[in-house]
């Protein structure tokens, strides 16, 4: 047996990983993993480790811990593959030390946390999201007591410094690549939607009107020096790494590959994409499950296989 372990943000899994019951699943959105393991067959175990709302260094640190806990199992490395799916970089996570129970994991939002025994660590993480989260008064904010901490920290300085979480992405990422190599685990990626070309970059990633033409083959990253030292150790240019077009990711490659007749989005059933238009400027939103076996079937085992 092998055991394909996944982990993204909620393109992958719209629900948070709930590390008493990893085994979980949830019918009420199957997902690009579910259909990995259809069409994959029984000599693999696709374990899926995604959540909502996940920043790019959660991710990495999910795929490093929970490949690690394999291995101490008595898994061999090399019955391990790992495919993350990237979301935007602006995302972040801290780590924020208070008593935090499952009630608690089950209620908020915007948390996460993904280790065995976690409960003893009285601690979680919260997860930004990469814009404006929920602020109520039974939302994560609240109950962290970081109301002050997310109004001028995460929307007056990180976002206006998307360095910071680029730079911690980049070693996260070739960190666990480092790992990988050594241990002889293959690695896959994809991203939610593009994150890495120049033309994303200046519209917050994605391409620009969800016009997947308009993204380039140039790397935004790449005019920082700081950030260049790493772009060298990440697979962003490997046959291993799934873009659509230049750099573009499932949100784009699902607005374009849309079938008549097909639900586009979770969200929006029974109503065509130019209808969603009319609704939602932004005219983006979770691919359907039609479409997300359509993803796995015509363009993502090709790179597996």
């Amino acid at each position: 047996m092998k055991y394909i372990i996944t982990s993204g943000c909620s393109f992958t899994n719209n629900f948070r990983l709930n590390p008493n019951n990893i085994s979980e699943l949830h019918n009420s959105r199957k997902s690009w993993p579910y259909y990995l393991q259809q069409e994959i067959g029984k000599d693999y175990k696709v374990l899926n480790y995604g959540g909502a709302t996940n920043d790019n260094v959660s991710i990495c640190r999910i795929l490093l811990y929970h490949s690690k806990r394999l291995i101490k199992e008595g898994i061999s490395p090399q019955d391990i593959i790992l495919i993350g799916q990237w979301s935007d970089p602006n995302r972040e996570s801290i780590w924020i030390k208070k008593k935090f129970t499952e009630e608690d994991r089950e209620k908020y939002g915007h948390t996460l946390v993904y280790t065995e025994n976690w409960e003893k660590e009285n601690g979680c993480f919260f997860l930004t999201g990469g814009y404006s989260p929920p602020d109520g008064e039974d939302s994560a904010i609240k109950f962290l007591g970081i109301e002050n901490a997310i109004k001028y920290w995460e929307l007056d300085i990180n976002w206006n410094n998307i360095l910071n979480q680029t730079l911690h992405w980049l070693e996260s990422w070739s960190h666990l690549e480092r790992f990988c190599k050594d241990n002889k685990i293959n690695t896959y990626w994809m991203s939610m939607r593009n994150p890495y070309s120049d033309e994303a970059y200046e519209g917050c990633f994605g391409a620009p009107g969800n016009d997947s033409d308009i993204p380039s083959k140039s790397i935004w990253m790449s005019k920082y020096e700081i950030l260049k030292p790493y772009l060298d150790e990440v697979p962003i240019d490997s046959p291993n790494h799934w873009h659509y077009k230049n750099y573009n990711g499932l949100l784009e490659w699902t607005i374009d590959n849309r079938i008549d007749g097909v639900d586009v989005f979770q969200e929006t059933p029974n109503i065509t994409y130019e209808e969603y238009l009319k609704v939602q400027e932004n005219g983006w939103g979770h691919p359907s499950e039609p479409m997300m076996e359509k993803f796995i079937k015509e363009e993502f085992i090709k790179i597996l296989k």
